[in-house]
């Protein structure tokens, strides 16, 4: 297998990932993949697939981690909206200077808060040359409100909200941003099935800082979605009980250039050991051989 770990730097934060190379022997067209809220390089093991997938048809890929996440000394501390777009960008700044891979080649994919976070990396970009958003997060505060409302409630987020506001207002002041549960963030469903998938990906955020939520609220890829001119993929199942497919129907309605968004009858939020993630692979490859050719 032909991959190296390599570091770069995003804003001060010193970030890593994996990449990926196929056994070509020439420099090849590469993938940057990016993680969902709350996960880490490997996505619970679907980026690994999606990496060696990826190698078996002559492209490299480099997934990494997101400032705030595992390994990091400031795991639990994630700014999707001040922060991700530009690791995900220096990202692609860094494998370009790779001599296995093509920098005028290079595309972006991300998945649920990351499908969001491509969105706009690709709107304040020329060097990147196409994307794939797999369920992406249009508009963080309306994600989480969905969440909420599904499981306690209206007055319960309200709630919520008002303490990651009166916890905003603390940490301006000088004091440390409060802690609380990622089962409680996203209002999750069942404590029992999040215990078990903490249990067996570790490096997945139990708990996150309550500032974390706020710059999440702020997080609007679909007021980018306009300035997208590189082609764009959408992919979302329709049986997504996290992300609502209208997050992909905005962002798609608004995107400028060539676009097309899959709709998958059936399918979860997250493919992965699913029976929908060869075909999340296959259309992901499509789009990419295409448009990285």
């Amino acid at each position: 297998m032909n991959q190296d770990r390599l570091s770069f730097v995003s804003n001060g934060h010193r970030l890593e990932g994996t990449l990926r190379l196929p056994d070509r022997g020439v420099p090849a067209p590469c993938v940057v993949l990016c993680h969902g809220f709350g996960s880490y390089d490997d996505d619970i093991g679907g980026f690994i697939r999606m990496a060696d997938f990826l190698a078996e048809s002559g492209l490299a890929s480099f997934r990494f981690s997101f400032s705030g996440s595992h390994p990091y000394p400031d795991k639990g501390t994630i700014r999707p909206a001040s922060q991700w777009v530009s690791d995900a960008l220096a990202a692609v700044a860094r494998v370009g200077q790779e001599s296995g891979v093509e920098p005028t080649r290079i595309g972006l994919l991300g998945i649920s808060v990351g499908g969001g976070v491509v969105v706009q990396a690709a709107a304040l970009s020329r060097d990147v040359r196409c994307v794939v958003a797999l369920a992406p997060v249009a508009d963080g505060a309306a994600w989480l409100e969905h969440r909420w409302s599904l499981t306690r409630g209206k007055a319960a987020w309200q709630q919520f909200v008002a303490d990651v506001e009166a916890d905003h207002r603390a940490v301006v002041l000088g004091q440390p941003s409060r802690r609380v549960r990622h089962f409680d963030v996203q209002a999750l469903p069942d404590e029992t099935s999040w215990n078990a998938l903490l249990a067996r990906f570790p490096q997945a955020l139990g708990e996150l800082t309550l500032e974390s939520v706020w710059d999440t609220l702020s997080f609007k890829p679909a007021f980018y979605a306009h300035a997208i001119t590189q082609p764009l993929c959408l992919i979302h199942g329709d049986a997504d009980d996290s992300v609502p497919v209208e997050h992909s129907r905005r962002i798609h309605e608004r995107a400028a250039g060539a676009k097309v968004l899959h709709l998958l009858r059936g399918a979860p939020h997250c493919p992965w050991q699913t029976p929908f993630e060869p075909q999340v692979q296959r259309l992901a490859l499509e789009w990419f051989q295409q448009w990285l050719a």
